[in-house]
Order: C-alpha cells, then sequence, then structure tokens
C-alpha cells in the first residue's frame, strides 16, 4: 500500500470505529462500543504507518542525493586522482626495488612505467582539484 492509500484508510477506519463506538454507547452494547474503538486504533495505526512510508521516502531519498553529491565531489576534487596516483608510485617504486634486487631487467622497468605513471595521474587529480 501507498503511504496515501494507508493516511486514507488510517482516516476512515478512525472515522468509522468513532461512529460505530458511539452507536454502541447509544444502544448499550459494550461489544459493539469495543469493536468501534478498536477500529478507531486500527485507523489510527494506518496513519501513522502512512506517515512512517512518507518520512522513509524522504530519507531514502535525501541520502540517495548526499551520496550522488559526494560521489561528485569527490570526483569534481581529484581525490581518486590524487590517491590511486600516489598507490600506484608507491607500487612502482616496489617493483623497481625488487627488480633491481633479483636482478630482473623488465619488472625494474614495469615499476618505473608504474611509478611515473602515478605521479601523472596524482598531477592530474592535483590539477582537478585546482579547477
Amino acid at each position: 500500500m501507498s503511504s496515501t492509500t494507508d493516511k486514507i484508510k488510517g482516516y476512515a477506519n478512525e472515522a468509522l470505529g468513532n461512529v460505530k463506538a458511539g452507536v454502541g454507547r447509544i444502544v448499550g452494547s459494550e461489544k459493539m462500543e469495543f469493536e468501534g474503538r478498536a477500529q478507531a486504533m486500527k485507523g489510527e495505526a494506518q496513519k501513522v504507518v502512512g506517515e512512517a512510508k512518507d518520512i522513509a521516502a524522504d530519507t531514502y531519498d535525501a541520502a540517495e542525493d548526499a551520496v550522488h553529491e559526494a560521489s561528485d565531489t569527490v570526483r569534481r576534487s581529484g581525490l581518486k586522482d590524487k590517491v590511486t596516483g600516489v598507490a600506484n608510485e608507491a607500487i612502482g617504486k616496489t617493483k623497481q626495488a625488487i627488480g633491481r634486487g633479483i636482478g630482473d631487467a623488465g619488472l625494474e622497468a614495469e615499476g618505473k612505467a608504474q611509478e611515473v605513471a602515478g605521479d601523472v595521474q596524482r598531477a592530474v587529480g592535483t590539477a582537478k582539484s585546482k579547477i
């Protein structure tokens, strides 16, 4: 059920329940009065459910907007490029050291290339943050 449907049914049950409770009081039927009060309480609960659904939907929408905004901010700030660039530089330096240590010129060259690529990526991130 939608929040609007819950609220409409809630108002209807509350009104009908109050009428039923009133009729029960007038005719002296405790059972009818009790059933009317129960129906009115059910209506109140339905209205609360409808309101809760509205609040949940609004909260979800606000959270979704905040996530998109934060993602856009990180993307525009160049932070991701900066962090990835620093990581690639560090990995590249490590590969170079290992390549030198074990005498693998290919690994050493691969490490140097990754270090340079990381440096460029970090520079791109820095440039983005200044735009």
